[in-house]
This record gives C-alpha cells, structure tokens and sequence, in this order.
C-alpha cells in the first residue's frame, strides 16, 4: 500500500473531494483533509459525518453517471 500527500489550493478542494469520491470501490482505501490551522482542522473532524451522508445517498446516485469518465 502507498500513500499519496498532495498540496490543494483551498478553492480547488471541492474538485478533488469530488473527483476521489467517484473513483470505483476498492482504489482509494481512505482519505483525510489535513490543514494548516488549527480551527481548520477541527471544523473538518466535526463536519466529516455529516458531509459524508451528503456525498454519499441516493439521491446523487442519478447524477453518478456523469461522472464516470
């Protein structure tokens, strides 16, 4: 197993949050937003949860298509 680090401009995060969470089971294992301040990384551990059941329904299962590449 490898692990990858990668530096993102904070207004481009979404996009690359975005293009892992639509990669097939199985090839990304686990992912974390690291940040440099403190606050910052708090707000992420508290708002993980939540956002994963926002990225992760059925809801957005219709629009999954347009995503594959």
């Amino acid at each position: 197993m490898k692990t990858l680090q990668l530096e993102i401009e904070d207004s481009k995060l979404d996009i690359v949050l975005n293009i892992i969470n639509s990669l097939k089971d199985g090839i990304v294992k686990k992912y974390e937003v690291k940040s440099d301040t403190r606050e910052e990384n708090d707000f992420i551990s508290i708002s993980e949860t939540s956002l994963e059941k926002i990225w992760d329904n059925e809801e957005d299962s219709v629009y999954d298509k347009y995503l594959s590449i």
